[in-house]
């Protein structure tokens, strides 16, 4: 099989998405499972994704190489996050599914439920490679014992730093979130950047990510938030917070601002995913800086962000869908594909896509992974809304850390059924 095609339009693909990024600031055919061949469909695989420019641009180059390399017409189209599922919906009531639907890891189940997405399970069976994979990110593709999604890619968060600012400001890169909170107040107090840390805290799921970080540290996760862990958690932000470590204006930040605010050196510390590496390069070619796993409390932990190649119910084209899903998550094809996407592996077998070593201390931290589970993931956007509500009412000074996570907990509870 020749990669050559490939690897010179994947590498034209990373230069250019990495400029654009700095502008913009985010088996063989016939292999599968299922019997190979094209089932009762027209022979081309459908392929619907949320991915804007510039993260649609390797995508629909690597789908492109499927092409040239098999012959196999593959029709990509690009839905808006926002109207991803309820496009998947109201396509399903109509009949017209697409062969291949890559979506959010976490809506696995809400989607396998609703039947939207197809059984794979024979797929997987014949394919055997599912023990690749590392276990968070294989399980959010399970419903029920049955394999309904493959993982296609990962991503976690870790902790970037800049180190000249920590140098100045005489500390070491924080192990524990008690040496956060006093590095990110003395990186302030001794005026060597604005705030010590950076992140987001944006209303809505996006901004929980920082406070469910420090709730998994401490042992607790999203599904029971109202304990000590997230009492923990959200004392822990307040601290930092009225410190001056961590600017109270991070409740209005996204992600992209908070690695604003690394990149101009406003902040000397950010939380954020292996996503951002090209934004930093791009914007601060001249930094220098680096990345740490995130501190540990009781434990050490970090968040899985992923995505599952899956297979719309009711395909006429299911056995050629799953020869393209088995052919995307080829190692030989992701060490050419995640670069470009500045993304990383789901599975365990690819290191040619984590040389760098900057992506590797993110790859490292996929054995430390959580996510949701069970109905929790279905409604883990929701959970992860009412997190950020706590945490705003507790920065606010509304609410106390306990009183704001008994509210969020029972909040939690409501949504997803408990």
């Amino acid at each position: 099989m020749n990669r050559a095609p490939r690897f010179r339009r994947l590498a034209a693909v990373a230069v250019a998405l990495s400029a654009t990024t700095a502008l913009a600031a985010c088996g063989s055919l016939g292999g599968g499972g299922g019997g190979g061949g094209v089932a009762e469909g027209d022979g081309v695989i459908t392929f619907w994704h949320y991915y804007g420019d510039p993260h649609g641009v390797p995508l629909e180059a690597v789908l492109a190489d499927y092409t040239e390399e098999t012959g196999v017409e593959v029709e990509a189209r690009f839905i808006p996050y926002d109207d991803f599922n309820r496009t998947l919906q109201q396509a399903a009531a109509a009949g017209e599914l697409p062969d291949v639907a890559l979506i959010n890891a976490f809506d696995t189940a809400q989607m396998a439920d609703a039947g939207i997405i197809e059984d794979l399970s024979a797929y997987v069976e014949g394919w055997g490679e599912q023990d690749a994979y590392y276990e968070t990110g294989w399980e959010s593709g399970q419903v029920d014992g049955a394999a309904f999604g493959i993982p296609h890619l990962a991503d976690v968060y870790a902790l970037y730093y800049n180190e000249a600012l920590l140098t100045e400001a005489g500390v070491a890169v924080p192990t524990t979130w008690d040496e956060m909170e006093m590095a990110a107040k003395t990186i302030t107090e001794s005026g060597t950047a604005s705030y010590g840390m950076a992140m987001s805290g944006i209303e809505g799921a996006e901004g929980a990510t920082g406070i469910l970080l420090r709730t998994l540290a401490a042992g607790g996760d999203l599904a029971d938030f109202g304990g000590e862990a997230g009492v923990a958690a959200l004392e822990s932000i307040k601290r930092m917070t009225e410190s001056g470590g961590l600017s109270e204006g991070f409740l209005t930040w996204n992600e992209d601002d908070a690695m604003a605010a690394f990149t101009n050196g406003e902040a000397a510390m950010a939380i954020n995913s292996a996503s951002a590496i090209n934004v930093v390069r791009e914007s601060a070619p001249d930094m220098k800086w680096s990345v740490a796993p995130l501190p540990a409390d009781e434990t050490e932990a970090t968040y899985l962000s992923a995505e599952n190649l899956t297979i719309g119910a009711g395909s006429g084209d299911a056995d050629a869908a799953w020869e393209l899903i088995e052919w995307m998550q080829q190692p030989s094809v992701l060490e050419e594909y995640l670069p470009a996407r500045n993304k990383l592996p789901a599975r365990d077998d690819v290191p040619g896509a984590v040389t760098d070593p900057v992506r590797a201390t993110f790859a490292d931290q996929l054995v430390n992974a959580w996510a949701p589970t069970g109905d929790l993931a279905a409604r883990s956007n929701e959970a992860l809304t009412i997190v950020q509500q706590a945490l705003q009412a507790v920065i606010s000074g509304t609410a106390s850390p306990a009183d704001a996570a008994a509210t969020a907990q029972a909040a939690i509870d409501e949504a997803v059924g408990s």
